[in-house]
């Protein structure tokens, strides 16, 4: 489905990164592998079979996007689409309860993910103006969605916070504002809300989200590639500006 396309991941080295990494390479895509960990790039390469570029990117740089876009269409001589899976986020990340985040504190959030995103998807805009097509996939949240569902966290330390789903929210508005805009010129802009990934919660939060969904509550990593490789695919040609689920059900 993705043979000889070019797909540039930002936050390649993150959970949803790394799994969609091995599942393009599969389809026999060709990969830039992109993230600000360098050694983490090293780590996840060594596993990787396929043809693949990595690169070191920032993506809150305007230059550090710039180089890393012209090292990929240096190599591969074309780019077919970006997938930012990246997720940046600050010293105070996930330690401010809630109502109590500074001004400071607020902005830094918004700054790196949010103003991150803008960014990469600027930066992206403009190559694939030049190039005269171009697909772009932005990684999002059902907290982007649906307001959160607050009783599951009773009696643990993790928390939903404000900032993360107007975080998300604006994501999501990202992809409907630039696909719009971008009507005749041969780019795609869409985004992928998931569900929860499991990453060693504690039970009884598994216990209490697995309640709210179809048929597995949290999801792993890798069910959420199968949708991202058809966003990437001429398969999925004719959709844009829509941001798509894929969350067991959880918002039901």
């Amino acid at each position: 489905m993705l043979k000889d396309k070019v797909i540039f991941i930002a936050g390649a080295c993150g959970r949803i990164g790394s799994a969609l990494s091995k599942e393009l390479l599969e389809q026999n895509a060709k990969l830039v592998l992109a993230d600000i960990n360098e050694a983490n790039l090293s780590k996840l390469t060594q596993g990787l079979r396929g043809e693949f570029l990595s690169v070191r990117l920032d993506i809150t740089s305007k230059e550090s996007l710039e180089s890393a876009i012209n090292k990929a269409a240096q190599h591969f001589a074309k780019i077919d689409g970006f997938v930012n899976a990246s997720y940046p986020c600050g010293k105070d990340w996930g330690k401010v309860g809630y109502y109590e985040a500074s001004f400071e504190q607020i902005c830094e959030s918004l700054n790196l993910h949010l103003g991150g995103f803008i960014l990469a998807a600027n930066a992206f805009v403009k190559f694939f103006k030049k190039q005269g097509y171009g697909n772009i996939i932005n990684l999002s949240s059902i907290m982007g969605v649906y307001a959160p569902k607050f009783e599951n966290y009773a009696g643990t330390s993790m928390q939903s916070s404000l900032e993360y789903s107007v975080i998300k929210a604006g994501i999501n508005h990202l992809g409907v504002w630039m696909a719009k805009e971008l009507f005749n010129t041969n780019i795609r802009v869409n985004t992928l809300a998931s569900g929860g990934i499991l990453d060693n919660q504690v039970d009884s939060f598994l216990k209490a989200y697995r309640k709210c969904c179809a048929s597995k509550g949290m999801l792993e990593a890798g069910d959420v590639c199968g949708m991202i490789a058809f966003l990437l695919s001429d398969k999925a040609k004719f959709i844009t500006g829509q941001t798509l689920v894929v969350a067991d059900g959880w918002g039901l």
